[in-house]
């Protein structure tokens, strides 16, 4: 008998790693260049599973293959919240330290999401907003999706810090100039830099624009102009703070 009898609602990412066709092309005779790749990759389920295994009975799941990774939690819950936050991170440490960029989608719905698969709806959703609608390297949100996570990130600091009141969510999202709602790894808030030198951060992503933007394709170059404002915006707010 198949194992699975129902879909679980399930809030899921799907992101796509940039110009991974190019990195995987500059490993072939070079090992160093293979183990950068490779350890760029476990760094992002690395990431995931240091919150995986602080929880308890964590509901995370990830699956990666070739540029391809899919990340969800149940929903609902407060591993929905701590998904994003590891989301954030993740893809902070993949520009920081891997010179790594990526461009992703998130819904949310039925999905089943083991060590052995990965369908629903929610996937699909998931993987339409990635190469339909996210365009830039940025990681998009379903439309209206923004306040049920809200919702539920207002569960997790209740259950966690008791807490009634949802702090401010700038930290996570930022509504873009299309009306998109993502995720912002260029200047999130102050929290997100406890670790990081923002003038560092800035200026990697400096590097990848530069290089994005003097691609030979011009699919390529179109993504990056979004990225140098983004870059430009965030040094200008920084300055203030």
């Amino acid at each position: 008998m198949f194992p699975h009898q129902k879909y679980e609602d399930r809030l899921v990412a799907f992101i796509d790693v940039l110009g991974f066709s190019n990195l995987v092309d500059d490993t072939k005779g070079d090992e160093q260049k293979l183990q950068h790749l490779t350890a760029a990759l476990d760094a992002l389920y690395n990431r995931i599973w240091e919150w995986e295994a602080d929880g308890v009975n964590s509901s995370f799941a990830f699956t990666q293959f070739s540029d391809s990774i899919v990340i969800s939690a149940l929903a609902e819950s407060s591993d929905s919240f701590g998904m994003l936050q590891q989301l954030l991170l993740g893809v902070m440490e993949l520009v920081d330290d891997y010179d790594i960029l990526v461009r992703g989608g998130i819904a949310r719905g039925q999905l089943i999401h083991d060590r052995t698969m990965v369908v629903g709806p929610a996937m699909v959703e998931a993987y339409h907003l990635e190469s339909k609608e996210a365009k830039y390297p940025r990681i998009i949100i379903e439309k209206g999706l923004k306040e049920q996570i809200e919702k539920d990130i207002k569960v997790y600091v209740k259950e966690h810090y008791g807490m009634s009141e949802l702090p401010s969510q700038d930290n996570l999202f930022k509504t873009d100039d299309d009306g998109w709602c993502y995720l912002d790894y260029v200047n999130p808030a102050h929290d997100y830099f406890k670790f990081l030198d923002p003038e560092y951060h800035f200026k990697l992503l400096d590097r990848l624009v530069k290089k994005g933007l003097q691609s030979d394709k011009e699919e390529v170059r179109k993504k990056y102009p979004w990225l140098q404002k983004k870059v430009e915006l965030a040094r200008s707010e920084q300055s203030k703070v």
